[in-house]
């Protein structure tokens, strides 16, 4: 057969692909939602993996289609970068800011990202810019207890403007509802508590020993147990052969 008679195999049909239907939220994620559409602080502790982000991003989305802005902060300016990335391929880089210290873009945008020490800085110092900004959003607010750092969180949610609503998200507050109920005392306003105790990452935890292996609980204490014998009788050995030569 020549090359010209040669017929290349027919593609199989691809499958259809199904359209997917909306996924749906967990009602830890609906409730906070609820909570601050009613125009209410709100306190969201929830483990890692469980869905956070999302309330902050429903609340952005909702935000900047009422023409109004939002500050969302973070702790380190690694994070506030990564977030920055991200917020802008979701809602278009015209509309999001980063100000962490080090950088400054587009700081009129309706949705400003920055650390919280900028923002307790905007607090104190430029005020009037956060005449249109209706909530600041904490990420990791539990940095609120660290020793050296805390009093930016603090004096953040102390001096915000009184117009502002607060959202904070963490996954390892111990104390959310002693937390909620200061956050109340200094803003005179109400705070709603949500948490959500179902890990949707299951932790694990293992062991790996020096020679690389992995071990649950049970297989760790069995190895350590081994080594242990084999040291002494290494020790043992040792003390036999100085008696004998001796040393």
């Amino acid at each position: 057969m020549s090359y010209k008679q040669r017929r290349r195999p027919r593609r199989a049909e691809a499958a259809k692909v199904e359209p997917r239907e909306p996924f749906r939220l967990d009602p830890f994620q609906e409730e906070a939602f609820k909570e601050i559409e009613e125009g209410n602080n709100v306190l969201v502790a929830a483990p890692t993996g469980t869905g956070k982000t999302l309330i902050a991003e429903m609340l952005i989305k909702r935000v900047l289609a009422a023409g109004q802005g939002v500050v969302y902060t973070s702790p380190i300016k690694a994070l506030s970068n990564q977030k920055y990335r991200d917020f802008s391929g979701e809602f278009g880089k015209e509309k999001v800011g980063l100000i962490t210290g080090d950088v400054s873009v587009n700081e009129r945008a309706p949705l400003l990202v920055m650390t919280t020490e900028i923002f307790r800085n905007w607090c104190f110092a430029n005020p009037e810019m956060l005449q249109h900004t209706t909530h600041v959003i904490f990420d990791e607010l539990h940095y609120l207890d660290d020793i050296e750092r805390g009093t930016a969180w603090e004096e953040s949610i102390i001096f915000a403007p009184v117009h502002m609503r607060i959202v904070g998200l963490s996954a390892t507050v111990p104390n959310s509802r002693e937390l909620a109920s200061w956050i109340a005392d200094v803003r005179e306003q109400p705070v709603k508590v949500i948490e959500e105790r179902r890990r949707a990452v299951p932790l694990e935890l293992q062991w790996i020993s020096p020679e690389g292996g992995v071990h649950d609980e049970e297989s760790a204490r069995e190895h350590i147990k081994q080594i242990g014998e084999r040291r002494r009788g290494r020790w043992s050995s040792f003390q036999e052969n100085s008696v004998e030569t001796g040393l």
